[in-house]
């Protein structure tokens, strides 16, 4: 079992009762605090005080369970202060009782009032209960304990709230944050299929087209192009592998290699930068990506005949640009793809422009030289 599952574990069972977030820490304190009082009453015969006891208590019920039933806020408010007037009245009626009642109202308070007034509400309860016990009982120790008994209530309470809510909160976000998660690997994985099943496909093609025009006239021609496409076909099966697996990562020189075979293929005049500048890893990886992508489009859309790959590395950043002399198709043509190339390159800072005229199709990836040093 892993950390994270048995973290997983340990919270549906600790941290469970409290993710239903159920009134049962204010529930629990009612018989603790009433038993007693109502005991006393009906041992006494005081049938007036007893009846008194039991409304309080079953207000209490529906006062701290309100809450958590799908209704406005201000209904358990009112809820609340109903059960203050119930519990003045007990007092007029008996004249006692204030030990045990004025931290079941300070627990009422936590759990029914807005957040941010509760917990001036409990501290105000638990003040002016002190103040009442120590004019009724004329004892500075009885009142200490009164307004002690009344704090710890009602703020353990409200703490118990606080922490329910902010961990049902983070949970949320974590599940939200999960949700995004798969969301970016859907998109992670589309974009590599994309990009790698859209250049292996089109090479396939080129060299397709190319054993049909040589079958008659070159046969050891027709022999190395079906190679081609064998190999081409397990180097794509390794690559789907890789994706899948989500540890493919192209190499700039390996790709440009691979793009001046598939275009002269193609009968396209190519011309790359040599030698290649060093670059960071990340800048090696996206314009590895980059070249794929742009050689698809050349060899599937832009009927072109010469095809220029040119990278500098300077201060201010690395740059590639690709260009053709083709008229045939224009960025629309593979949305998908220079949506996948801008997300790569502003993923580490980077920026994508393509020129599509009467001269051809450019594209050109800059990126700053700011964190991506070789």
């Amino acid at each position: 079992m892993t950390d994270r599952s048995m973290t997983a574990d340990c919270d549906d069972w600790v941290v469970g009762p409290l993710m239903r977030r159920r009134p049962w820490f204010a529930l629990v304190w009612l018989p603790i605090l009433l038993i007693a009082p109502l005991v006393t009453s009906i041992t006494s015969g005081r049938t007036a005080e007893t009846i008194a006891y039991v409304v309080i208590a079953a207000w209490y019920i529906v006062t701290v369970v309100l809450p958590y039933r799908q209704v406005p806020r201000w209904y358990a408010e009112a809820a609340f202060v109903v059960l203050t007037a119930l519990v003045i009245v007990q007092f007029v009626i008996s004249g006692s009782g204030q030990s045990f009642l004025y931290p079941l109202l300070a627990i009422a308070a936590a759990t029914t009032i807005r957040l941010r007034y509760a917990a001036g509400i409990v501290m105000a309860l638990s003040i002016s209960g002190t103040v009442a016990e120590g004019i009724e009982s004329m004892s500075l120790s009885r009142a200490l304990l009164f307004g002690f008994a009344g704090v710890m209530a009602g703020m353990s309470t409200y703490l118990i709230r606080y922490l329910v809510d902010t961990v049902a909160e983070l949970r949320a976000t974590r599940r939200r944050l999960a949700g995004l998660a798969v969301a970016e690997e859907r998109q992670r994985f589309s974009r590599d299929l994309h990009d790698l099943l859209g250049h292996t496909l089109s090479v396939i093609v080129v060299k397709a087209e190319a054993i049909r025009r040589l079958a008659a006239s070159d046969p050891d021609a027709v022999v190395g192009h079906a190679r081609g496409i064998e190999n081409v076909g397990r180097t794509a099966l390794a690559d789907v592998r890789q994706t899948v697996a989500g540890y493919r990562e192209l190499t700039l020189e390996h790709e440009l290699a691979g793009a001046v075979e598939a275009m002269r293929d193609a009968a396209v005049s190519a011309e790359t930068s040599s030698p290649t500048p060093p670059l960071s890893p990340q800048v090696d990886s996206l314009f590895a990506w980059v070249v794929r992508e742009a050689t698809t489009n050349v060899l599937r859309h832009a009927n072109a005949t010469r095809c220029t790959v040119r990278i500098t590395s300077d201060d201010a950043g690395d740059t590639m640009e690709i260009a053709d002399n083709g008229h045939g198709a224009v960025a629309a043509e593979w949305g998908s793809g220079i949506r996948g190339m801008r997300e790569r390159a502003e993923r580490i800072g980077g920026t994508l422009d393509i020129r599509s005229d009467a001269r051809g199709f450019a594209l050109t990836v800059s990126v700053p030289r700011e964190g991506n040093t070789p």
